[in-house]
């Protein structure tokens, strides 16, 4: 009998952390999937403005797992998926080159990603929804 209480317990335990974790997963694709305006760099703590080139700069994630994004004038298309487990966006441009960039926070107002490029590795990419 303790044997068939414990299974239960267990049972319970499992089946609500998959639940929740579901749920987690679903709350982070809906607030990624919105119109991402380039706001600022960091580096090391310290906040740079976007050049003049980088003014209108965005990343546009859309539910159907597409991106469109505007970068120093010139705007992609593609595709996305998203690594909750790893904390990252993998992009595929149209031309078939990815760009990984892992969420360092994420809220309905504000996301940064530090992206897996060499030359940029230490900085982190602050971007803002005005809703």
């Amino acid at each position: 009998m303790k044997i068939y209480i414990w299974l239960i317990v267990i049972t319970y335990f499992l089946t609500m952390s998959i639940i929740f974790k579901t749920s987690d997963q679903q709350i982070e694709t809906t607030m990624l999937c919105n119109m991402w305006h380039l706001d600022t760099y960091a580096v090391k703590g310290k906040k740079y403005a976007p050049n003049k080139k980088e003014k209108d700069d965005y990343i546009l994630f859309k539910e159907d797992m597409t991106f469109t994004s505007k970068s120093e004038g010139k705007e992609q298309k593609g595709t996305y998926t998203l690594n909750t487990n790893g904390a990252y966006v993998l992009m595929i441009d149209e031309n078939g080159e990815k760009i990984k960039a892992y969420i360092i926070s994420i809220s309905k107002r504000a996301l940064v990603l530090k992206y897996d490029i060499n030359e940029i590795s230490d900085v982190e990419v602050h971007y803002n929804n005005p809703i």
